[in-house]
């Protein structure tokens, strides 16, 4: 962007009294010129698949084809008229007191956030984005749905980090690092549960593709050749080669989302006491959070992740809902990550690595009981089938009771993992197998106890106590403890909320 610019936005939004010296302290301003070009880029991206389509297709267009491009186009010029109204119809103000926002052509929307309330600030550019030196500004101020903040889609890029600066303060790359994103923990992108499913993607997209424009995978030349190959393989052959395609698929994929969503990532504590989160190779992203929001940490490890001792760390926090970005660190060593929630909490050792006290044995056998009823179920089903239905082959019932050895070695792994505890002024709880979450709460957070009890439980004498919070999710779950364990225990934590209401 050119200098002029840059010094304009100086100008308007360096530091808190030049975010609007007051009430009217700044005109009502459009988005950046250049957002009706950013619009106009997205006919690009339906273009794709249609040359794709044509070229594959060839002298084999038929009309549900040319019906389908027609539509695609069609789709293109209103995306990019309706790109053109919201520049045309959208206006914002920051003044001493609110950040206002006013949109829309027929149905007009205004919006207006206190700067008191002001939680957090999140920048992101994806690549047209970048490209066009603009941004995408989200100021978010709760969780509830009435009160989600505003978002300033389509600012300059120097706009957008000056107003952030002057809404939660200056945060510099001089300020002090927390950590740093490191060559050797990509390993870990590796050990993530979404690898097959990215490998199956392409797949299914391709004959989605087909399909939508009515072609036949068997009228595509390749196709019918590869097919005819795979016939004429033993399925054993077939199986193990597909499998290790869809696995080098979804392994590449992974790598490659590892690094575009983690480039360059750096966490920092700035001299404004607030968290920033800088991270991104093609869309950048950079979230800035208040230290005094802060309300705990949460040390995730999804199965595959556990198994190669990694963890993902994520910020419980006022301002931020279910839908917004709470990671403060990728999937990393798992003493990484309780190393960084020690100093993002300003602690000197992390209260996620608190001995925990151990659940009730009754606890597992309620997993076991959930682990052995699907076999049971399944192994018969498929059984039947076989008996009904020739094609399928008989030994498939192996495969159902197969699943219950495995499934009780997860309910013992999911019993192992209950506990709960205080460590100073935060409440500890640890649940979850296929997702292991070690959350560290702030006592101080927690506004309600929510008691649960299913019938099972109540026959077992066990029940669920949820700690109820402003921040994140709302609610952080000790599962499966005895009544007079989690009575005292609520009691133990926050002394004086729940007696009220206990006999």
């Amino acid at each position: 962007m050119s200098r002029d610019r840059d010094t304009a936005g100086d100008r308007r939004y360096d530091g808190a009294e030049r975010v609007g010296g007051g009430a009217g302290g700044l005109e009502w301003t459009r988005l950046d010129p250049w957002m009706p070009w950013l619009s106009l880029s997205w006919v690009i991206g339906p273009l794709a698949p249609v040359a794709a389509t044509a070229l594959v297709a060839g002298d084999r267009l038929n009309p549900q084809t040319v019906i389908t491009l027609g539509s695609i186009l069609a789709a293109a010029a209103v995306i990019t008229s309706i790109g053109l109204i919201r520049y045309a119809t959208t206006r914002y103000r920051v003044t001493g007191e609110r950040v206002e926002l006013h949109s829309g052509l027929v149905f007009r929307r205004r919006r207006s956030v206190p700067r008191d309330r002001v939680r957090s600030v999140e920048v992101t550019a994806g690549p047209m984005y970048r490209i066009f030196g603009l941004a995408d500004v989200k100021i978010g101020t709760g969780q509830n749905d009435a009160d989600k903040g505003l978002s300033l889609d389509g600012i300059s890029r120097t706009d957008a980090l000056l107003l952030r600066r002057g809404l939660l303060g200056r945060t510099a790359r001089s300020d002090s690092v927390i950590a740093e994103l490191r060559p050797a923990w990509i390993r870990y992108a590796l050990l993530s549960s979404w690898s097959p499913v990215i490998g199956l993607a392409p797949f299914g997209l391709f004959f989605r593709v087909l399909d939508m424009f009515g072609i036949s995978p068997t009228e595509v030349g390749f196709l019918g050749e590869l097919w005819a190959a795979v016939t004429a393989t033993h399925p054993a052959v077939v199986l193990a080669v597909a499998t290790g395609v869809v696995l080098a698929i979804g392994l590449t994929g992974t790598l490659l989302l590892y690094v575009e969503s983690w480039w360059d990532f750096r966490l920092t504590r700035g001299p404004g006491r607030a968290l920033l989160v800088r991270r991104g190779l093609l869309t950048t992203r950079s979230m800035s959070l208040e230290e005094r929001r802060l309300r705990g940490v949460e040390v995730a490890e999804p199965l595959p992740l556990r198994w190669g001792r990694g963890a993902r760390l994520n910020a419980v926090a006022t301002g931020l809902g279910e839908d917004d970005s709470t990671a403060l660190l990728p999937p990393a060593p798992r003493a990484e990550a309780h190393r960084a929630a020690a100093a993002v909490l300003g602690e000197d050792v992390s209260p996620t690595l608190a001995p925990l006290r151990p659940h009730p044995r009754v606890a597992l056998r309620r997993r076991a009981v959930h682990a052995v009823w699907p076999p049971l179920v399944l192994a018969p089903l498929l059984a039947g089938l076989a008996a009904w239905l020739s094609w399928v082959p008989a030994p498939l019932w192996a495969a159902g009771a197969a699943l219950l050895p495995a499934g009780l070695l997860l309910a013992r792994d999911a019993y192992r993992n209950l506990g709960h505890g205080l460590h100073g002024p935060y409440l500890v709880t640890r649940y979850g197998t296929a997702r292991r979450r070690t959350v560290a709460l702030r006592r101080e957070a927690i506004i309600g106890w929510t008691v649960g009890r299913s019938p099972f439980q109540r026959r077992a004498g066990l029940l669920t106590l949820a700690a109820t919070t402003a921040a994140g999710k709302g609610s952080y779950k000790v599962r499966d403890v005895s009544v007079t364990q989690g009575l005292a225990f609520a009691e133990e934590a926050v002394p004086g909320l729940l007696a009220p209401f206990i006999r």
